[in-house]
């Protein structure tokens, strides 16, 4: 037997024995191989480890330090027995407010460092949290350009028209192909169906009416001068050198569209994702959008210093099934271009249950391009439940407009690329859709078409069933146009894909997988893939076909689960609870695959389907969440504002699930909120919540971990914590959630064992929620038991004129009669009684200072009860002199105020019928008259003294004045006063016969009963306005009208020449007025109301030699006084409208016959009073004056 060599024998007999010093091959440590059997690591184990969590514990730390060491100085300055307040200690594991966290303070604690930013796809929603409101921008940026948008692509308007081979458009009936008259011609005759079930009124040939009167119905032109709602216009110099770079808002949305130079909208945000389809360039995409919210910081919210930007924090919402690469870019543009200091984000969803105040609610936002539906459930979003829609209310516009079109919309240039054109088309569809089929009947309507220098054109045209159809397209969306809405899709911006495997990592949501699965075309059977998808797939997976979905609403109809089969060990069936791991490769590529088709397919279902999609991945399958999702669905957004959209949406659910027709309602965000708000205020409510403080990303964390840190800070827990950790992206198995008690309870254990019984109480939950009591509410009608003339028997026989169709005397008078003095303290509130009956509102402090302290003495001594029981030392108040009411004392009285004003002056003879003497003054009055004191504010100090006087040089014609005022401007000047008006001429219009009778009429109904018809007031009298041409005949003519002016009788004054060859000022005629309120003064109270002008000589420049003596003459200007000027009428005037003639029938064209001979112009040259005008006016001042004044006077 041969024996075994040794190892070290083979290695000699080789020449492989080693022979040296054992001295190692290298002295570079060796790491010996662990045993794979037993090894462990800490690693990203303890909260220490990771960096976010370890600040968070540095913060509380440092806070519990700060807090002794106040305590212990508050303990030490506390004076001997004095015990300080106690201060509350919040405990380890307590929540920090963000504003502590960061060192905000006071009033920084209520959001006023807290910015709060929703962007949209056509707004921007910006603010602070302490706001009520957020201030509203239009997503847009206007940069120069070689052309305008709508000049591009030959100038192809939007919606684009059909044309012939020679350029020649088609016939509105057919310029939208024939898919769209199909479609439209079908849903017309459903709706006529549908309104006729209903019992509704509709005419056979209301389409051709609409049509036939749409084609014949020209334009009205407005001059721009003659249009109150002007646009201002973004004005850009014509200099390129000097016109800026760039605008944003609704400065770009103003801007003309044929400016020098040109400009060209940008709109970052499309659909809901970034608009790859108008930049060439991924930079000047992401400049775009800070450029856009760094407008809008520094403009709406004040804040224009970006090194003040870091003490402020930020929430930014993000859309509910958001793309990785979307909120990755924001983090960082927030933190690198603006600098914040904390930043966090939430969805839109969450929010609005935030701002709406909601637990429990499937939300469904309805924006400009974009509506999603996601079902929220205590404060965390289901994210199986995430759908996005791509359609929302620009697809209406564009679709109301097409209809529009259809039936021969009469301004057919409407072209929705240029700028006008948009925001009109906007504004007419707010105006006149609706989905109230009460409405939908041949109506009128008009607009008014305003462009940059052109006149305003006002189009009559009238609508039928374009207002309910076109937003009828959220049920039947494939009317809309969706041909460019993924184009270049992907082409700028790639997907977010994991680092270990390359597999695509945005969320996914099942309902949004089913909405893609039906809008998606069938998959091939030759084993080839379009769009794309061939690279996703491997040739192992080619052989086995996709597993057709099934109908999302199939699942509503199931009692029971169904069961699944699936190779190797079953899995339950829940949305959270993935297969058993098999081949890694499949799941690999069928994720792919799935992601390939989100951006392949554009997702666009009926919106009821899709609120019921949500809703059954949402509930996953259980019967008690679905009806709980169903009673708490909110709209909100701006594309749901439609009239009667939430019935109508109500009524379209019930119709598809008729077997929870009695769980359905549709709400509205409470507290009358705004919908297209509630998303930005429940963001800013978040931000101040005190519980968010592990949500906010401070600058230190993103330095340090980038977007890494979003997997430790995001409420949003989805594939960002995968693709941060490493982790392979799969689906994790569903677990209830589990919290910690901090409350423990000390009671022993129940003796013997326990029996857990299975009792069913779906029944009581049912009836306990809250949405059964207002769904009783809702259907349970107010019983009211009353007989049938509610108590009051009305015998009709004894009234006049009943039967012959007068029914004055059963209705109220017009104006109400005067209430009974012995009624109005029925009339005073609980509230007031027992309080004295005089209140003295509306008295000026002079007038209350000398009689209401007397009236409410009085007032209070007769509210008093007469047997109160008086104290020994208690005086008796002095009776009231009820003799100081007769007029005699009261002349007396005002007598006594000119003696103590002018003491010299006073009347000493005997007190007599004809020479009554004033009452005597006391040393108090004196003295208050010469140190006068502000009744109230005693603080106050008068400035100076002015005796008041009647200007008897500006006694006119009629002996009074007319106060004029204009509703609007009257000119175009509106940054300094203009000058013109001051010599402006307003010329009153003739009456014509059918309004002068008509005025008789009223006037004579008064006359005959003023308490049952209302005073006509002054004739309606239309003014024309006149006004000189520039502001030099306008001083010239002041200086003619000055009679103090040296130059007054100078010929060269005069502006213009006449048609008789002498020298004229022209005055131009400006517009019409009419007039809109009137208020006549009787003749008998001439000067009940006046106009002051004070006039002191010392405030002139140029007029030295005036007598100041305060008791000059009236009969000129030469002393200081305050003129007084009676006013007899006060008008108000606005501009006068051209009338519908179908209203106001023969008076409209008699009125507009009478305007065509308006006078143009007007010549007007100054001349000297003659003996007629004279005598008026000195009558005048005899009455001012009395006939003794008047000879003293002269010719004054």
């Amino acid at each position: 037997m041969v024996g075994k060599k040794s190892g070290k024998a083979l290695l000699r007999e080789e020449g492989l024995e080693r022979t040296d010093n054992n001295m190692d091959l290298t002295t570079w440590p060796q790491a010996n191989m662990i045993n794979q059997k037993n090894y462990y690591t800490e690693y990203l184990k303890r909260d220490d480890q990771i960096l976010p969590l370890r600040l968070q514990q540095e913060e509380r730390r440092n806070r519990m330090t700060t807090n002794a060491k106040d305590r212990d100085r508050a303990l030490a300055q506390s004076k001997p027995g004095e015990v300080p307040a106690p201060d509350i200690e919040l405990d380890i594991d307590d929540d920090v407010a963000m504003d502590e966290a960061g060192g905000l303070v006071g009033q920084d604690a209520f959001g006023s460092k807290i910015i709060v930013i929703h962007p949209g796809s056509q707004n921007l929603r910006i603010g602070l949290a302490k706001d009520a409101l957020p201030k509203t921008v239009p997503m847009v940026i206007a940069r120069r350009w070689e052309t305008s948008e709508s000049e591009e692509q030959g100038g192809e308007p939007k919606p684009k028209r059909l044309k012939f081979d020679n350029g020649i458009t088609l016939e509105p009936e057919q310029m939208f192909g024939d898919d769209f008259a199909s479609q439209f011609a079908t849903m017309a005759t459903e709706l006529k169906v549908h309104m006729r079930a209903h019992k509704r009124r509709v005419l056979p040939n209301s389409k051709e009416l609409i049509v036939n009167y749409n084609k014949r119905t020209p334009p009205e032109t407005i001059s721009e001068h003659n249009d109150p709602l002007r646009i201002d216009w973004t004005e850009v110099p014509n200099d390129p050198q000097k016109a800026p770079a760039h605008f944003t808002g609704k400065e770009a949305l103003r801007i003309p569209d044929n400016s020098t130079p040109r400009y060209k909208l940008f709109w970052p945000l499309r659909h809901g994702w970034y608009n790859e389809h108008d930049y060439d360039q991924k930079r000047a995409l992401f400049d775009d959008i800070a450029v856009i919210i760094e407008e809008a910081i520094k403009t709406q919210l004040s804040i224009p210093r970006k090194k003040d930007w870091p003490q402020y924090a930020c929430v930014f919402v993000v859309p509910d099934l958001y793309e990785r690469q979307y909120v990755t870019q924001i983090l960082d543009m927030l933190f690198r271009d603006f600098g914040f200091g904390h930043v966090c984000f939430i969805q839109e969803s969450l929010a609005a249950t935030f701002g709406a105040g909601y637990t429990q609610a499937c939300v469904v936002d309805i924006g400009a391009q974009k509506t999603s539906i996601c079902c929220v459930e205590e404060g965390m979003c289901i994210e199986n439940s995430r759908i996005n829609l791509k359609y929302g209310g620009v697809d209406v516009t564009e679709t109301f407009v097409k209809m529009m079109l259809f039936d021969h919309f009469p301004y057919a240039e409407i072209n929705l690329n240029r700028r006008y054109d948009f925001l009109l088309a906007e504004e007419i569809k707010t105006k006149f859709c609706t989905l109230n089929e009460g409405e939908v009947s041949p109506q009128l309507a008009d607009f008014h078409l305003r462009a940059s220098g052109q006149d305003t054109r006002k189009y009559t045209f009238k609508t039928y069933d374009e207002i309910l159809l076109a937003p009828y397209g959220y049920f039947q969306p494939t009317i809309f146009d969706h041909s460019l809405k993924l184009k270049d899709r992907r082409k700028l911006i790639g997907r977010s894909r994991d680092l270990y495997d390359d597999s695509p990592n945005d969320p996914v949501s099942t309902a949004q997988s089913a909405i893609i699965a039906m809008t998606a075309p069938p998959p091939p059977t030759n084993g080839h893939m379009t769009n794309g998808q061939s690279e996703a797939l491997n040739v192992n997976a080619v052989s086995t076909p996709l597993r057709q979905l099934p109908n999302p609403l199939q699942k509503f109809n199931e009692q029971e689960r169904s069961s699944h089969s699936a190779i190797g060990s079953p899995a339950p069936d829940d949305d959270n609870t993935p297969a058993p791991q098999g081949d890694g490769e499949g799941s690999s590529v069928k994720n792919d695959a799935d992601v390939s088709l989100r951006d392949d397919v554009l997702p666009v279902a009926a919106l009821d389907v899709a609120i019921l999609t949500s809703i059954m991945h949402g509930a996953r399958n259980d019967d008690r969440r679905s009806r709980d999702f169903l009673g708490g669905v909110m709209v909100i957004g701006g594309g749901s504002q439609i009239p009667n959209f939430t019935n109508y949406l109500e009524e379209k659910l019930k119709m598809t699930r008729p077997a929870f027709a009695k769980d359905v309602m549709i709400g509205t965000p409470p507290r009358e909120l705004d919908p297209q708000g509630v998303v930005w205020k429940g963001a800013s409510v978040f931000g101040k919540l005190r519980g968010t403080n592990d949500s906010w990303i401070s600058r230190l964390e993103h330095d340090r971990l980038g977007a890494r840190v979003l997997a430790y800070k995001l409420i949003i827990v989805s594939a960002l914590i995968m693709a941060a950790t490493g982790q392979r992206p799969e689906r994790a198995y569903h677990q209830d959630y589990i919290c910690r008690v901090r409350y423990e309870n000390n009671l022993p254990p129940p003796p013997g064992s326990l029996k857990m019984l299975d009792i069913p109480i779906d029944g009581l939950d049912y009836y306990a929620s809250p949405g059964f009591a207002s769904r009783l509410h809702r259907s349970q009608p107010i019983n009211i038991e009353a007989d049938a003339e509610l108590g009051m028997p009305i015998d009709l026989v004894g009234m006049p004129g009943v039967f012959d169709g007068d029914e004055s005397s059963i209705q109220a008078p017009l104006l109400i009669p005067p209430v009974h003095p012995k009624d109005k303290s029925l009339l005073r509130p609980l509230s007031e009684l027992g309080k004295p009956k005089y209140q003295g509102g509306g008295i000026s402090f002079l007038r209350r200072t000398e009689y209401i302290s007397s009236d409410t003495a009085r007032a209070r001594a007769e509210a008093a009860p007469k047997s109160t029981p008086r104290s020994p030392g208690q005086r008796l108040r002095k009776p009231v002199d009820t003799s100081k009411d007769d007029p005699v004392n009261v002349l007396r009285a005002a007598v006594k105020g000119f003696n103590v004003a002018h003491p010299e002056d006073a009347y000493i003879g005997p007190d007599t019928k004809d020479n009554i003497k004033g009452l005597d003054s006391t040393p108090a009055e004196a003295e208050a008259w010469d140190n006068p004191k502000h009744p109230v504010r005693s603080n106050l100090k008068p400035l100076d003294f002015y005796p008041v006087l009647p200007d008897l040089e500006a006694v006119t014609d009629a002996g009074h004045y007319i106060v004029t005022k204009f509703t609007a401007n009257p000119t175009q000047i509106i940054d300094k006063r203009d000058i013109r008006m001051d010599v402006g001429l307003l010329r009153p219009g003739d009456l014509s016969e059918t309004v002068y009778a008509e005025y008789q009429s009223k006037m004579a109904a008064y006359e005959a009963d003023s308490v049952n018809n209302f005073h006509p007031g002054a004739p309606p009298v239309n003014f024309h306005f006149f006004l000189p041409a520039d502001e030099t005949s306008a001083v010239n003519l002041s200086k003619k009208l000055d009679v103090d002016d040296p130059d007054r009788d100078d010929h060269a004054l005069y502006t213009a020449q006449g048609g008789d060859g002498k020298r004229v000022f022209q005055l131009h005629h400006q517009r019409v007025y009419e007039t809109w309120r009137s208020t006549a003064i009787d003749a008998n109270h001439a000067h009940k109301e006046v106009a002051l002008a004070l006039h002191d000589p010392e405030l002139e420049e140029g007029r030295r030699d005036y007598t100041l003596d305060p008791k000059a003459s009236s009969s000129n200007r030469s002393g200081k006084a305050a003129y007084y000027y009676p006013v007899i009428q006060k008008i108000q005037l606005k501009p006068h409208r051209s009338k519908n003639l179908a209203q106001l029938g023969v008076t409209a064209r008699i009125e507009d016959q009478e305007d065509e001979g308006k006078v143009d112009a007007f010549d007007v040259v100054v001349e000297d009073l003659d003996e007629t005008e004279q005598a008026k006016r000195a009558e005048h001042r005899a009455e001012l004056l009395g006939e003794e004044g008047e000879t003293q006077n002269g010719d004054a």
